[in-house]
């Protein structure tokens, strides 16, 4: 099988690997995550292949399961966990150690990949066949989305303020417009991704961040961009008792000074949000069927796989929404 080896942005390539492993899905779609175009986060694993927004169809599996077969169209989550330890027992997979350790190899940017038993074990879903392989393929991201959202605990009464306004941004807002919060306003430099807040997500109101006149609190604030300045912006907005979500890393060598007392008198929640874990891909799968959302609405630009250059070089730039490869997985 072909696959991708990532050392950088100018350095893709492509190599060839035979996998014998006991479960394989040959790989049908693969989306780019917003994480692979943070430059500092793909350095700091690389070499390695990257991808996990994937649906393909199982080519190979173990004799004693009987839940899936051959053929069957699949979403993989690239991390399981364990299901027994003190982590899993309070729902916190992604702190669990055996789902950081484990995961799909070589990944999803591969013609075929190799699922351990964490992962078939915990979170392998099968898609129904009115669901399309796009929508199947952008499980995993809306599933992050959910988790974000499980942990806020939100009521028709929060005024919920969502900085940036990309792909995971822009799904934020929707599901907390479909969560029944009372109010979503959304803020974003690019007028593009404004109007697909409006448009798509159903924001009540949209600003370019330096257009806003800071009369308005927020008790919620969703910061998408891994960006102090992002940050620094939630702390201007948030209201009294409010809750800011970070949905995405700094870089390490990036450190924000917080004045601690005031977010100790204001009581202010910092609360990070990272991956999501089997719940959450459950949850998020019957979004989708159910057709509440349809995350394949979002994407703008298609590519095959041998167009990998092309496709990351694209997933940068501002009118780039949601990019999704053509692996050639089929069978």
């Amino acid at each position: 099988m072909k696959y991708l080896l990532f050392n950088g942005y100018d350095d893709l390539r492509f190599l060839e690997e035979a996998i014998y492993d006991e479960f394989l899905v040959k790989v049908t779609l693969c989306g780019i995550c917003t994480g692979e175009l943070m430059e500092w986060y793909v350095k700091s694993k690389s070499p390695y292949t990257p991808g996990h927004e994937i649906v393909g169809r199982i080519i190979k599996l173990p004799e004693h399961i009987h839940n899936f077969s051959i053929g069957d169209r699949v979403f993989v989550h690239h991390h399981g966990p364990c299901m027994q330890c003190i982590y899993c027992k309070r729902e916190e997979y992604t702190s669990c150690d055996i789902w950081r350790k484990n995961k799909i190899y070589p990944g999803g940017f591969s013609e075929i990949i190799s699922v351990p038993e964490n992962i078939y074990k915990t979170d392998i879903l099968k898609i129904p066949d009115f669901v399309s392989d796009e929508d199947a393929a952008l499980i995993e991201p809306l599933a992050c989305s959910v988790k974000a959202i499980r942990k806020l605990k939100i009521t028709y009464l929060d005024k919920v303020a969502v900085i940036g306004l990309g792909f995971m941004g822009l799904l934020n807002a929707k599901l907390l417009k479909q969560f029944g919060v009372g109010k979503v306003v959304g803020f974003d430099f690019y007028e593009n991704r404004r109007t697909l807040g409006t448009n798509w997500s159903g924001l009540d109101e949209v600003f370019h961040p330096e257009n806003f006149d800071y009369k308005e609190k927020f008790n919620i604030v969703v910061v998408g961009p891994p960006s102090i300045d992002a940050i620094r912006f939630s702390l201007k907005i948030v209201d009294r008792g409010g809750k800011i979500i970070l949905f995405a890393p700094t870089p390490p060598s990036e450190t924000l000074d917080l004045d601690v007392n005031y977010i100790y008198f204001n009581e202010i929640s910092i609360i990070p949000s990272y991956s999501s874990g089997p719940l959450d891909t459950r949850i998020a799968l019957n979004l989708i069927v159910s057709g509440l959302i349809r995350p394949s609405e979002l994407i703008t630009h298609r590519f095959n796989f041998n167009e990998i250059d092309q496709a990351f070089k694209t997933a940068k730039k501002p009118e780039a929404i949601k990019v999704i490869v053509k692996m050639g997985g089929e069978i």
